[in-house]
């Protein structure tokens, strides 16, 4: 049996709860193909003695939807042992954008997530190559990553996108959903690990205003849900706020057909304590 790499002399953690052991990692055609002592050849081998050989994290929670496209190595998660990450969590992202709405999506990723508007500005640049979403998948896939990458469409570009800036300020037309259930349908049938949202009144946006998701209906939420589980396949990530909390999400689940995963489980959020209670629900 030969190999294409053999990691060897580490500290083998497999993930299946055993104890750790000495040996190495056999790898062909980019999967691993045996664990242990082995013996056969290798076209390239890897020295690991003193450290740990395990397999990496997935972090279902990151906010690279616009430094991937400078930085494909998604600094800092490779170095803390991270494989895959999930992006476009909260609704937020750059994709879709249209050109006169460029510098309101970053300045709302300056404003919810704390991020450098000169370096979100000088990193994009002045042409983005992408408006849609099946485009931004594709500008990601042309620029390559070091990692693996997923990524969720977001309510707030999308809303903006169809609405403009009335968006954070007004619930949406029948029209303007359905023209939403198309982009969320488009974006899942291109790649897209499903669609996100937030109603959390901590997302605040430029100039003062509550992120567009928050101005969104219950109704409006429901029908990007459908249109979801239309496509029969992806996950639902929502933000907890006035308005979608648990008995929204079983409805929402149950209307879509589709998983829901939420943000955040904070030990304080309805009291000291609250969180045993909500992880009893």
């Amino acid at each position: 049996m030969h190999f294409d790499l053999v990691i060897e002399n580490g500290s083998i953690i497999d993930g299946t709860g055993a104890q750790r052991y000495a040996g190495s990692v056999g790898i062909r055609g980019g999967r691993i193909a045996a664990l242990g002592r082995l013996d056969a050849p290798a076209a390239a081998t890897l020295d690991a003695q003193g450290h740990v050989v395990a397999p990496g994290f997935v972090d279902i929670h990151t906010h690279y939807d616009a430094q991937i496209l400078w930085d494909r190595m998604l600094s800092i998660s490779p170095w803390h042992g991270v494989t895959t990450v999930v992006m476009g969590n909260c609704g937020f992202g750059v994709a879709p954008t249209g050109p006169a709405h460029r510098e309101l999506i970053l300045r709302t990723l300056e404003k919810v997530e704390g991020m450098s508007f000169d370096a979100l500005a000088e990193g994009l640049g002045m042409d983005w190559p992408f408006e849609t979403f099946p485009q931004y998948l594709d500008a990601i896939e042309r620029r390559g990553m070091a990692i693996n990458v997923a990524a969720f469409v977001g309510h707030t570009p999308v809303r903006l996108y169809v609405m403009g800036e009335e968006a954070t300020e007004r619930p949406a037309t029948a029209d303007e959903i359905v023209k939403m259930q198309r982009i969320v349908r488009e974006a899942v049938e291109a790649g897209a690990i499903g669609f996100a949202t937030s109603k959390a009144p901590t997302h605040v946006g430029y100039a003062g205003k509550p992120v567009p998701s928050r101005a969104a209906e219950l109704d409006e939420i429901q029908a990007l849900a459908q249109a979801l589980g239309a496509t029969g396949r992806g996950v639902m990530q929502a933000t907890a706020g006035p308005g979608l909390f648990f008995d929204q999400f079983a409805e929402l689940t149950k209307s879509s057909g589709r998983p829901l995963t939420w943000t955040a489980l904070l030990a304080g959020m309805l009291g000291p304590g609250s969180h045993r209670m909500l992880l009893d629900r």
